[in-house]
């Protein structure tokens, strides 16, 4: 594989000598930071400076550490170099933990006076965010504790981490030489050969269930670890926690879910329509990634998805376009899976780096949308990074979410207007469906149950995987209908989601896809202001809560007609799939 196809990180670090240098001298500057702290308040420039260098710089190496673990994750060296990294951020998390009580601890004269002194308008943003938390903050000596015992805390996910992705095996398959791996879980699943799909959807949960003790049990103790911190800091859930920090009501969270539930019979309708078309008796779980016609099941090489979303981006302008060129030129991503590699697909990188991308590019038309949802993320970072200073660059995840299904529905439109058949008409319109019962629907199914199980043991309840298997199997049968057979398998589907360790995450592709669906719609549209709105959103940062910024573009999430605009969209896309066939 040439290099054409690896990320630069020796952008970031020429060889991993300097790594292990930098973590010395950044050690001995945050030890260094004790000076600061016997009169904190006389000191506070220094301290908020020494807490933005620092962390400006941890956050670079541990983007560096992270990638090159993901690049193989039985390299024990960055299993280390990233171990390392994390007790450093443990150990300046557990430095600083006298910040945020100590501001909030602040007379109102106090805290005016921080608010009008000049050499600390750069700080202005970072100040108000952490002012809003005085109801949730604990004393000094608490938040100390919480922050020494981050790296315990964090266990549960590193264990499935390394469980998932490195020692466990799937067996040999019968039907196929190539060996089944969770990076091709879904191309094996698109095959035509329905022995073959069925074997691999069966081995591939089978294999999960087989460690069905330790997942349940890791995942159950991630559970414990955030109600129980949403408890002692006072919050009314551990939802209630996570969605505070993005200023986002919980009442929208639960309206997507009412939503969905409302638009049931769409979906439902979806895999009536597939069942019939695909004229099976019984439709199975391991039938639902098929195309709806074999007849057009074109593969890409990475050239032609290169040039494919290079092309579907020009709606947003020659800028946008040409930096979105130069991330193949300056090689930002990671295409190809290999063994060892992290599976899925991320965008990643620091303030001070590319906005890398790891990819597991397998020639899929999911593969391409992949890339160009990525390249959203990446683009997003990018004109955040250049239009905001560090401690405003990093915008949420529920904005993110925005940018990447953006960029696919730009693809998508580019790809219906280069239609050259009705039979590549019906494929594409049946993708986009799916990719919208994928990013909507499913999503929501995921933010359903994670909410459900938050609540049981916040109630007291243990959960085993008999649990976990039960509540996920209720969740699949409703939102897939009676068109499809519930196999006894997805209930082990739980087990491979690694974003349930990202607690109250997965909502926000749900909301992110409805956004995008609307704000893409009236950029391709040429509506007045929305492209320029547009542009506002990706320069923000995190100078607004997200909200405020998707208000910002044209969009208030706080309305249900919102969800429901988009919706509409996935309803007549599915009339029109029933016209078609």
């Amino acid at each position: 594989m040439t290099d054409n196809f690896k990320w630069n990180l020796e952008s970031m670090y020429v060889n991993d000598d300097i790594v292990e240098k930098d973590l010395v001298v950044l050690k001995e500057k945050i030890k260094g930071m004790d000076e600061f702290l016997d009169q904190p308040y006389e000191n506070i420039k220094e301290v908020l400076e020494s807490y933005e260098n620092i962390s400006r710089e941890l956050s670079h190496m541990y983007s560096y550490a992270h990638m090159r673990k993901d690049e193989d994750s039985k390299v024990a060296k960055y299993q280390k170099m990233n171990m390392e990294i994390q007790s450093v951020i443990a150990d300046f998390s557990a430095k600083t933990a006298f910040l945020t009580p100590f501001l909030l601890s602040l007379s109102k004269e106090q805290v005016e006076e921080l608010k009008t002194r000049e050499d600390l308008e750069r700080y202005r943003l970072m100040l108000d965010k952490i002012f809003r938390f005085r109801p949730y903050t604990l004393s000094e000596k608490e938040e100390k504790i919480l922050a020494e015992l981050s790296p315990v805390t964090q266990s549960p996910e590193e264990i499935y981490y390394f469980l998932t992705n490195s020692d466990m095996v799937f067996p040999e398959l019968e039907n196929s030489e190539e060996k089944l791996t969770q990076a091709n879980f879904v191309k094996f699943q698109t095959s035509d050969n329905r022995e073959l799909r069925k074997e691999v959807f069966t081995k591939f949960y089978n294999t999960f269930n087989s460690f069905r003790n330790t997942i349940s049990k890791s995942y159950y103790s991630n559970l414990k670890e955030i109600t129980t911190k949403a408890r002692i800091k006072g919050y009314e859930s551990a939802r209630h926690m996570e969605l505070y920090e993005d200023d986002v009501d919980v009442k929208v969270y639960d309206a997507l879910i009412e939503s969905i539930h409302n638009n049931m019979p769409a979906i439902h309708k979806y895999y009536e329509i597939k069942k019939r078309v695909l004229g099976l008796d019984e439709q199975h779980m391991y039938d639902v990634y098929m195309p709806i016609t074999s007849s057009f099941n074109k593969e890409y090489t990475f050239e032609e998805a290169k040039e494919l979303v290079i092309e579907s981006v020009a709606p947003l302008g020659k800028e946008y376009q040409d930096i979105y060129r130069s991330a193949f030129e300056d090689r930002w991503m990671d295409v190809y899976p290999q063994d060892g590699k992290r599976g899925g697909a991320y965008s990643s990188g620091s303030y001070d780096s590319m906005p890398f991308i790891l990819l597991n590019f397998n020639g899929t038309l999911d593969s391409v949308f992949t890339l160009a949802h990525e390249m959203g993320h990446s683009m997003h970072s990018y004109y955040a990074k250049h239009n905001n200073e560090y401690l405003n660059y990093r915008y949420t995840i529920f904005a993110a979410e925005v940018a990447s299904t953006f960029n696919e529905a730009l693809l998508l439109d580019l790809m219906m207007k280069k239609l050259t058949s009705d039979e590549e008409k019906l494929y594409l319109v049946d993708f986009y469906l799916n990719s919208f019962k994928s990013t909507v629907f499913r999503q929501t199914m995921f933010a359903e149950f994670e909410r459900d199980v938050h609540k049981l043991v916040e109630e007291g309840n243990g959960l085993t995987a008999d649990d976990f298997n039960k509540i996920y199997l209720d969740l699949n049968k409703k939102y897939f209908g009676d068109a499809m057979v519930s196999d006894d398998e997805i209930a082990y589907e739980w087990m491979r989601i690694p974003h349930f360790y990202s607690d109250f995450y997965v909502y926000k592709y749900g909301t992110g896809f409805t956004a995008s669906t609307i704000l893409a719609k009236r950029v391709l549209d040429g509506e007045e202001n929305a492209l320029e709105n547009y542009f506002k959103f990706l320069k923000d940062g995190n100078k607004h809560f997200p909200i405020d910024q998707l208000k910002m573009a044209g969009v208030d999430m706080k309305d249900p007609k919102t969800v429901d605009e988009a919706l509409q969209v996935f309803n007549n896309l599915v009339e029109e799939l029933d016209q078609l066939v």
